[in-house]
């Protein structure tokens, strides 16, 4: 048995602890950054709700914007009603500025119709909509610099009780081990447990910092109210209309609390006090009043507040799962390697390096995946051309899917004349390369091509890594690499979505691409250290070889019956659940954080349940349940139209692919004369095919509901189940007359 010294292990779970410490606090940091601009634009947007609705009454008797009386006294009156706004600006529904004040020197404009803000050097542009155009907001960021820097100042102490609970853990650990050290396997557990414990003691101290900054962001919000309606009812006042001579109070504001969605009530009462935890009360000085002054009471939205502090909490979690999943895959990597890495052969693949090089590869492919198409239509934006000419803005996105094309037909080829290592080298530079080429694009012309270069990467490297894992003739060994693939991809995935998310949010698109490329280029190395044997195939493979196992019957119900419907299903996971997310109100952190579920079950119970699977059932009966499971599940989802039925889908499809995307690449063995790696070229191809065709079927139905344009794929599956179960019944008689 390979042990450890107490030493090493001791300063590996330290090193390690320090690191993901880091990495969680400059996670929580960014997301922290983030909600203080939310709550910086929030805050701000409140000091147009009466100007709004003043242009929106004037508009509505056909005056045109640029015709409208007043305009720069209004946007004056906005500028003067809080010290955060810099500037404000009137654009018309061109984006053509119309009138302006203050610092507006810079036309910055939305890159799409859902954007609420950009972040610049100069400050928070801030977008508010209205029947004509657009108000746009200079905000001073100086506010969110302040308490990001205050949160630092709270994250670095917090990191100094995490690392002295980590070195306590890990002594009390060791302290009874024998001399010679610990094991490998309890090296392993330990690391775990006193990484994910340290982790989620820091996440909840972060959260009490959220929290705690959360209930200032609803004060904030409640003192900009008392400012726009005091300054509201002193300019009437100032019209010559006295206090008591107001009317329609009562109905002004109810309409501004319905305006705010953090405010359930606002009402005017004599000055006084008045407790009451969803209460904030302000004075507010009014000319004309005896007292000289009025309070206004503003209640909170108890359900909003609850709703909201659930999406913070959701939001840290994601975070912290993200440090716990990057820390268990160090220590799994590092004890595997510890036991491996004096028997491993310059002949076969070193798992270990294999997963990891995966792991990476994930992070680095889906670190844009969040934010892509806004940073296209951005660039569509900036050159100003017509809104025929819109699809220009999807365009990197269609020559990506070409690319991936090419490089599925071409990187078994490429495999057969170079090997694995030089072929997977290539395809890991294009993607430096499309990543830096993102990075530095000075139009949307230079970023269609950097999106056609890193799509040919893309496609090299994943269905290269797919096809060597068919071309094993160790039909143990060909398992063990989907299983290990499908683990750490989705893994990779999950992590690199959210960092992405977070880098772009607190720097910039381009800085997230810097990062792609620099993930990239310790993938270079990885390739290297995960061992790829340069062996000669017996065999060459191409597509237009693979091609030719159509020729089968078997083969063609397979791939249209079997391969196109469950590729479909896939998309409920990441197509149609966000939009019924979307459709019930759920945020943005609670969908992915449902989502997240979906990437944990298939991580790490994917070993488990397809070798269960594996060894009782025979691979053509395995597919069929996989069909028949997904269809139960994805089914009732499609009847009840109900976020629970929603939720147990997502995690019953979960647990069906982690057998059923398996068994899929050897689910013709028994058909002789086909070849694993050609039928697995066949089910990519066919893939894609429904990864195009299902959005569009979808789609095309949504009027009816999310849920009920989910039933195109149960219909799918259903007509699939009925087509390949009948052929296995079919060929199977067939083959037992000929015996």
């Amino acid at each position: 048995m390979i042990r450890i010294r107490r030493d090493k292990a001791i300063l590996t779970v330290i090193l390690l602890g320090a690191v993901m410490t880091i990495l969680t606090s400059a996670l929580t940091t960014m997301s922290y950054r983030k909600m203080q601009a939310d709550a910086c634009v929030h805050s701000g947007v409140l000091n147009t709700t009466s100007a709004v609705r003043r242009l929106n009454y004037s508009l509505s008797f056909g005056k045109p914007i640029n015709k409208f009386y007043g305009l720069k006294e209004l946007i004056e009156g906005i500028n003067a009603l809080s010290y955060d706004i810099n500037g404000v600006e009137i654009t018309d529904d061109e984006g053509v500025r119309i009138e302006s004040t203050g610092d507006m020197s810079r036309e910055v404009r939305q890159s799409t119709p859902d954007e609420e803000y950009v972040i610049q050097n100069d400050g928070i542009y801030a977008f508010v909509d209205f029947d004509a155009g657009k108000i746009i907001l200079n905000l001073d960021k100086a506010s969110v610099d302040a308490s990001t820097g205050e949160y630092i100042r709270y994250i670095l102490r917090v990191d100094s009780y995490v690392m002295l609970g980590i070195v306590i853990m890990i002594l009390l650990s060791v302290a009874f081990a024998a001399k010679d050290g610990i094991s490998v396997k309890r090296m392993r557990i330990t690391s775990i447990l006193i990484l994910v414990l340290s982790q989620f003691a820091l996440g909840g101290l972060a959260m009490m910092k959220v929290d705690s900054s959360f209930y200032g962001s609803l004060d904030r919000i409640s003192v900009m109210t008392a400012h726009s309606v005091e300054n509201d009812i002193n300019e009437v006042i100032a019209k010559g209309i006295g206090y008591d001579e107001l009317t329609g109070m009562d109905e002004y504001l109810r309409d501004l609390s319905e305006d705010i969605p953090e405010l359930d009530d606002i009402k005017l009462a004599a000055a006084g006090t008045e407790d009451a935890d969803n209460l904030s009360s302000h004075l507010l000085e009014i000319t004309g009043t005896e007292e000289g002054s009025v309070r206004l009471d503003c209640y909170y939205s108890t359900d909003l507040i609850k709703r909201k502090r659930i999406n913070n909490f959701i939001d840290v979690l994601i975070l912290i799962l993200i440090t716990v999943f990057i820390s268990t895959e160090a220590v799994s990597f590092l004890t595997k390697h510890m036991e491996l890495k004096d028997s491993r052969s310059e002949d076969t693949l070193y798992i270990p390096g294999f997963r990891l090089f995966i792991f990476a590869e994930g992070i680095a492919f889906a670190l844009d995946s969040g934010f892509f198409s806004v940073f296209s239509a951005r660039m569509f934006e900036a050159m100003k051309l017509p809104d025929s000419m819109s699809f220009l803005s999807g365009m990197p996105n269609t020559m990506y899917s070409v690319a991936v094309m090419i490089g599925l037909f071409g990187c078994s080829s490429l495999v057969d004349r170079y090997g694995m290592k030089k072929t997977l080298t290539a395809g890991i530079s294009f993607g430096i390369i499309g990543y830096l080429l993102c990075a530095f694009a000075p139009n949307l012309p230079t970023l269609i091509g950097a999106r056609f270069v890193f799509g040919f990467c893309d496609g090299i490297i994943i269905n290269a890594v797919r096809l060597y894992a068919a071309a094993q003739e160790d039909k143990e060994m060909h398992n063990k690499l989907l299983v290990e693939y499908m683990s750490a991809i989705n893994l990779g995935v999950c992590c690199g979505v959210v960092i992405g998310g977070l880098i772009a949010d607190a720097a910039s698109y381009n800085v997230v691409f810097i990062t792609g490329a620099f993930i990239g280029l310790s993938c270079l190395f990885l390739i290297y250290f995960a061992g790829f044997p340069e062996e000669k195939k017996k065999q060459k493979t191409s597509f237009a070889i693979a091609l030719k196992e159509l020729r089968f019957p078997q083969v063609r119900i397979f791939m249209l019956f079997a391969v196109v419907p469950l590729y479909m299903a896939s998309l409920f996971v990441e197509y149609t659940f966000p939009l019924f997310g979307d459709e019930i109100n759920f945020s943005h952190s609670m969908v992915s954080g449902l989502l997240m579920i979906n990437f944990m079950i298939i991580a790490y119970l994917t070993d488990p349940i397809s070798d269960w699977v594996i060894k009782r059932f025979r691979t053509r009966q395995a597919m069929l349940m996989y069909m028949i499971l997904q269809t139960v599940s994805i089914g009732l989802f499609v009847i009840t139209s109900s976020i629970w039925a929603a939720i147990l889908a997502i995690i019953f499809t979960s647990l069906w692919d982690c057998f059923g995307m398996v068994v899929i690449d050897s689910a013709l063995d028994h058909v002789e004369g086909t070849v694993t790696e050609h039928s697995t070229m066949l089910q990519m191809v066919f893939g894609k095919l429904a990864m195009v065709i299902g959005p569009v079927a979808i789609t095309s139905r949504l009027t009816l509901g999310a849920a009920k344009a989910t039933g195109v794929i149960v219909i799918t599956l259903l007509v699939g189940i009925v087509v390949y179960g009948s052929s296995i019944f079919y060929f199977r008689r067939k083959y037992d007359r000929k015996a």
